[in-house]
This record gives C-alpha cells, sequence and structure tokens, in this order.
C-alpha cells in the first residue's frame, strides 16, 4: 500500500497508514509494481534441420559452427577458444573433435528444446 498523504510503504494488509495515518486508497487507485509491456505475438520455434547439424559438426565441428547453428553459443563459444587457443597444440583440435563426434551422434534438440527434423 502506498499512502495518499505521505506516499511511504506499509503492509499491503493495513487500512491505515502507520506514518501519517491516512486511508489507504481503494484496490483500483493502488500503483502496480509491475511493469506492463504490449504483448509480443511469438510465432512457433522453427525446427532445425539434423542433417544440416550433423554437416556442420563433421566439417567444422572443432569450430562449434554446429552449436552455433543449433542455438548453443555457450558451447560454441567455448569449443572455438579452445580451438584457437591450444589448436596449434593439436590438443585442443583432437579434444573438440572428439566433443564435436559425441555431440553430432547424441544432440537431438536445439536450444529452444524442439525436436531436429
Amino acid at each position: 500500500m502506498n499512502s495518499s498523504e505521505c506516499n511511504c510503504k506499509a503492509r499491503s494488509d493495513t487500512a491505515i497508514c502507520p506514518t501519517c495515518d491516512a486511508a489507504a486508497p481503494p484496490a483500483s487507485q493502488q500503483p502496480s509494481d509491475a511493469v506492463y509491456a504490449a504483448p509480443v505475438s511469438q510465432s512457433p520455434p522453427t525446427a532445425r534441420n539434423r542433417a544440416i547439424y550433423i554437416l556442420l559438426a563433421l566439417f567444422l565441428g572443432i569450430f562449434g559452427v554446429h552449436n552455433f547453428y543449433a542455438g548453443y553459443h555457450g558451447r560454441a563459444v567455448c569449443q572455438l577458444l579452445i580451438t584457437l587457443l591450444l589448436g596449434w597444440l593439436l590438443i585442443g583440435v583432437l579434444f573438440t573433435g572428439l566433443w564435436a563426434l559425441v555431440e553430432m551422434i547424441t544432440v537431438e534438440t536445439d536450444a529452444s528444446g524442439v525436436q531436429m527434423v
């Protein structure tokens, strides 16, 4: 409740402000703390193509391109950084290549949870 006299915040279950003894405004006049936004019409998420995901993982998997395609941006950036920072040692390329191979076989949904077709 916000008092109409002193604009202090009192508990919502009290009818009188403890500071200024003013009566609480009716419920329809009390401001809401919620932020109202215009409703956004969202189209259903489109399914990603699993064949494209597999091809990207097979040929560009060490750079995380397949994860960028599927919406897993955190994984993709991690794979890209490992390859760029440790790739010259070959350990980075081996690690991210194995990681991409495992994802190519096991991942069946994109980041929004939609089954790839």
